[in-house]
Order: structure tokens, then C-alpha cells, then sequence
């Protein structure tokens, strides 16, 4: 059996997300893309031989979609999300789910009353082998009781259209997921602190950001 896969959002990951479904997956065709830039769509949809539709409603309820990728901008995650659980399709999500806690209630609401699971979010480092060999450490209790974590998360480079918030909700969040399943254990409480910033930075952003986590 072949899942064909309709991708909302065309942009550095969804482009990496087609060639991986079109060079290394097996079982799977990219069958529709769609992109706020048509032209992008177009170049993305070209290697895989699919076919670009107008926008993210179209690509969830096309007769040849099994099943939906969204790698569109963050804000618009929610409203691509819901379509597809109202339309019964399994959807793998990047990151973040949702831009507010509001708009990822009501995914897990709409998921919960559709009666099956449906969504899959982009955190891939729990299936690491070098997360997973943490995971059974720490499980065994060899080490003790964990009372601290330290995380250092660096990207070499980011666009300008980065943003501060973008730091917590696209790249921080990522230890927000390994944490609590490393840990089994789930956060009460977070406080972000901004030292004096690097002058390597974009002028408009706040970096480096310092995340503190207490769990239960």
C-alpha cells in the first residue's frame, strides 16, 4: 500500500520533508503541495511529480491526499491541523503544534472527540538513538534521581526573519518535548531571563534567552 501525502507548505523543511518521502521513504508519494508562493510550491512539487492545489483546505480534502504534512509558517498550523482531523486524515505537524496554548486545546479537543489518533508532531529527538540511550539511564535509576538538567541549544546560523519568540516556540520547544519524556515528569513552571545580548545578533532579537523549568 502507498499513503499519498498532500504538503502544506513549501518553504527549507517541506522541500527536505518531499525529498525524503520521494528518495528514502518507502510506502509513500507526495501527491499535492501547496504554498502561499505558487511558484515555490511548483519548484517543490517538480521532483516528487505532484501536483500544486491553491492553499491547505484544498491539499486535506483532495481525493488523491491519505494523508497531510504541514510544514507551513507557525501561526497557521492550528487551522491546517484541524482541517485534517475533521477530515478523518492522519497529519504529521512540524513544530510548533500551535502558536498559543488555546489553539493546541482545541487540536487535542478535536482529536479527542473524533475518537482516534490522528496528529504527530515534528520532535524527532526522541527517536535518537543517543536520546533513547539517555531515556533507559535515567529509567534504571543507575544514575539516581535526576535533580538537574542542563540543555545548550545553538544554531550556527538563523535568517533574519527570525524572531525572539521564535527562539521558545520553534527552537526551545524541543527540549520542552525531550525533557518530559526523558524525565516522565511534567513542567509546573518556566521563567525566561535576557542577559545582555551578543552583538553578533540581529538588532531585533533577544539572544542568548535563558529557560528555567521546574517539573512536578
Amino acid at each position: 500500500m502507498t499513503v499519498r501525502v498532500g504538503v502544506i507548505g513549501a518553504g527549507w523543511i517541506g522541500k527536505e520533508h518531499i525529498r525524503r518521502l520521494t528518495e528514502t521513504v518507502t510506502g509513500a508519494r507526495v501527491t499535492a503541495v501547496t504554498d502561499i508562493d505558487a511558484a515555490r510550491a511548483t519548484e517543490a512539487a517538480a521532483p516528487a511529480g505532484a501536483r500544486v492545489l491553491p492553499d491547505g483546505a484544498a491539499v486535506v480534502t483532495a481525493d488523491d491526499v491519505d494523508a497531510v504534512l504541514v510544514t507551513s509558517w507557525g501561526p497557521t498550523h492550528a487551522e491546517h491541523v484541524l482541517d485534517a482531523i475533521a477530515a478523518g486524515k492522519p497529519v504529521f505537524c512540524e513544530k510548533p503544534l500551535a502558536t498559543t496554548a488555546e489553539d493546541c486545546l482545541k487540536i487535542i479537543d478535536a482529536e479527542t472527540a473524533h475518537g482516534r489518533r490522528l496528529v504527530q508532531v515534528g520532535f524527532m529527538r526522541r527517536y535518537d538513538t543517543g536520546y533513547r540511550q539517555m531515556k533507559q539511564v535515567i529509567d534504571s535509576g543507575r544514575i539516581g534521581r535526576p535533580l538537574i538538567v542542563h540543555c545548550a541549544h545553538r544554531n550556527p546560523t538563523v535568517p533574519e526573519s527570525y524572531t525572539s519568540a521564535m527562539a521558545a516556540l520553534d527552537t526551545a520547544v524541543h527540549e520542552v518535548d525531550v525533557l518530559r519524556w526523558l524525565l516522565d515528569d511534567e513542567i509546573v513552571s518556566a521563567q525566561v531571563v535576557t542577559p545582555r545580548s551578543t552583538s553578533k545578533r540581529f538588532a531585533h532579537l533577544k539572544d542568548p534567552q535563558i529557560m528555567l523549568f521546574e517539573t512536578a
